[in-house]
């Protein structure tokens, strides 16, 4: 692991860092983890890195000496995993294509809005900000490059975010980051069908209750849910919609 960002915020000791707060040293050092495994150093440089490392490390810092830190990182978690998403949707690729994600296939998740990203960037709330000017360049290219840009900024804030919760014991087993992952997923590609006047991905009769029932996955994580994933799954159980095929909670 590298040992850049701890020497961004200081010459603390590992010792020193964990006495102060060790869910802060262990985010901390996830952090760095998450950051020397994904590709996001092709996309931005070094003086990005050290301002997204320096948010980062301010966000960690907020949340764990919060008065009640596990509903902080539960709220700062829901915002960064509800980005991550309305990216993460937009990055699957269609069939053949592999999957990394695993996401293509569950209900709502098709892998086909890829190829609408730039009608998309002059619709959407999340994208036009970021997007449109690239867009309006017409380089798809570059385009294509700022979308991997800002899903792998998403990505290291979210997974960060992901250990702080850990780290605070806000966590099931099995866990309820992927469910809430796929939750996510299938209201940001809803959202995105909506836009561009598309059909559901999900089965036309169902599609409308389908989506709320998905975007409630969100309010339950905000509920302060023990074990959202469980909850939600009871919460559904008795509605006519498709469940994601694998165990989530």
């Amino acid at each position: 692991m590298s040992n850049w960002l701890g020497r961004l915020f200081g010459r603390r000791t590992a010792a020193e860092e964990r006495r102060r707060n060790p869910a802060l040293a262990a985010a901390t050092r996830a952090s760095a983890e998450i950051y020397d495994r994904i590709p996001l150093r092709d996309f931005i440089d070094d003086s990005r890195r050290v301002e997204l490392a320096r948010k980062l490390y301010l966000e960690i810092n907020s949340v764990c000496n919060a008065t009640d830190p596990v509903t902080v990182c539960r709220e700062r978690f829901v915002v960064a995993m509800l980005e991550l998403a309305a990216y993460q949707v937009l990055i699957i690729p269609p069939p053949p294509a592999e999957d990394l994600s695993g996401l293509r296939g569950q209900p709502g998740v098709s892998g086909e809005m890829q190829a609408h990203l730039k009608i998309l960037c002059g619709k959407s709330d999340v994208l036009r900000p970021v997007l449109s000017e690239v867009a309006k360049s017409g380089d798809a290219a570059a385009l294509e490059a700022a979308l991997c840009r800002h899903y792998w900024e998403a990505y290291w804030r979210q997974k960060t975010l992901n250990a702080v919760r850990i780290a605070l014991s806000d966590c099931t087993s099995p866990d309820w980051d992927q469910p809430f992952l796929h939750a996510a997923c299938v209201t940001a590609e809803h959202n995105d069908r909506w836009l561009l006047e598309m059909a559901p991905a999900l089965e036309e009769s169902v599609a409308q209750d389908a989506a709320n029932a998905y975007s409630m996955f969100t309010d339950i994580v905000l509920s302060g849910a023990d074990d959202p994933a469980t909850e939600w799954r009871e919460y559904v159980a008795n509605a006519a919609i498709p469940l994601p095929s694998y165990q989530a909670g």
